[in-house]
């Protein structure tokens, strides 16, 4: 009994954060069925997920580079079945909030769409949907068609109605969507011009550049400013870093560094990854110390964002490990680096389908 008091009697600011962090409306009914309060505070028809529309919906942007360019978003989630909730997979859905025929599933590592062979719908009455993590593309209308083609950059962020993208020049530049006559602005240091992420942590916009420093943009003044140091800048003979990431990883700030190789194969060159380095900050010493293990989780590198989730909630999902493709446009070469033994398992591997499995829904 005093559950169900202490329940009910949760603030109504609260219950209002939690509705407006379900993912459909079949979670909303079942948000509401809980209890009086619960369904007097969520009015159906006159609350329909405004953090959601704002964050999912598609904008218009100024033109960059002389072509007219919208902002696309994607929703990471959480899918559940219902009955059993300790298991889930993990899909990328493009649309407004939802799983529905308007909506499109893509691989969660990157944009590509993936169509069900029997046309499968996903029924909420059956299963649950959380999101979990949000991404954002910009494209670009070809010439003379409606068609709408990818800048492929390599971050791009929203905060509140300012766009943020690092482009393939490792610069960063940014527009208001609500001001689309407005012209794309760059953001740049005199000490500094090379940048390689960007990301929204605890409400700050943060930036990475190409040695491995984090610098801090007011979103007031749209100025950067230097926030720490550059993390270490280890080569090897052979490998070399591809790339250095920004991830939130239990509530810090870390940066993941890509390790690669060239490879000749039948006479060709074939750059692989090899491995991969996670660094956080040792605030009271102000220095980058490197994460030796991830502990029950795992680390996922899209194309278009970095994240962690929490291995046991997903099925075959590796704690202490990295998942990551190398090559864009072909859906099953995702692979796992284990931080453990430094080992990499590709999913092409038919012997080792169980650790990708969280990739593979049974409703696809």
């Amino acid at each position: 009994m005093s559950k169900v008091i202490e329940w009910s009697d949760l603030p109504r600011d609260l219950l209002d954060y939690i509705a407006n962090g379900l993912f459909s409306k079949v979670e909303l009914v079942r948000f509401r069925s809980i209890c009086k309060t619960w369904r007097s505070s969520v009015v159906t028809k006159k609350k329909r997920f405004p953090n959601h529309i704002n964050r999912n919906r598609r904008r218009r942007l100024s033109s960059y580079d002389s072509k007219r360019c919208i902002l696309s978003p994607a929703a990471l989630c959480r899918v559940i079945i219902s009955s059993r909730p300790d298991k889930g997979w993990l899909i990328k859905t493009k649309g407004i909030y939802g799983v529905s025929s308007k909506s499109k599933l893509l691989s969660p590592l990157s944009r590509n769409s993936i169509n069900s062979p029997s046309g499968k719908t996903l029924d909420l009455l059956e299963f649950t949907v959380s999101e979990i993590h949000q991404s954002y593309d910009v494209q670009y209308y070809e010439h003379g068609s409606n068609s709408v083609t990818s800048y492929k950059f390599p971050r791009v962020v929203l905060v509140r109605d300012l766009v943020f993208v690092v482009n393939c020049n490792m610069q960063i530049w940014w527009c208001n969507s609500s001001e689309i006559n407005k012209p794309w602005a760059r953001i740049v240091d005199e000490e500094v011009e090379n940048f390689s992420d960007i990301l929204l942590h605890k409400g700050h916009l943060y930036a990475l550049d190409w040695k491995g420093a984090i610098w801090w943009i007011s979103l007031s003044e749209l100025n950067i400013y230097q926030y720490g140091p550059s993390t270490p800048l280890e080569y090897y003979e052979v490998d070399y870093c591809k790339e250095r990431k920004l991830v939130e990883y239990c509530g810090d700030l870390c940066i993941v560094h890509r390790f690669c190789k060239i490879f000749t194969e039948k006479r060709v060159k074939v750059e692989r990854t090899t491995g991969f380095k996670v660094y956080k900050m040792d605030v009271e010493n102000v220095k980058w110390v490197e994460v030796k293990s991830l502990g029950d989780k795992a680390l996922v590198m899209a194309t278009d964002s970095c994240f962690s989730v929490l291995a046991r909630e997903y099925y075959g999902c590796l704690e202490n490990s990295i998942y990551f493709i190398d090559k864009v446009g072909i859906i099953n070469d995702v692979e796992v680096f284990k931080l453990g033994d430094g080992s990499i398992t590709k999913m092409a591997d038919s012997s080792s389908q169980s650790c990708f499995e969280m990739l593979i829904p049974s409703f696809v």
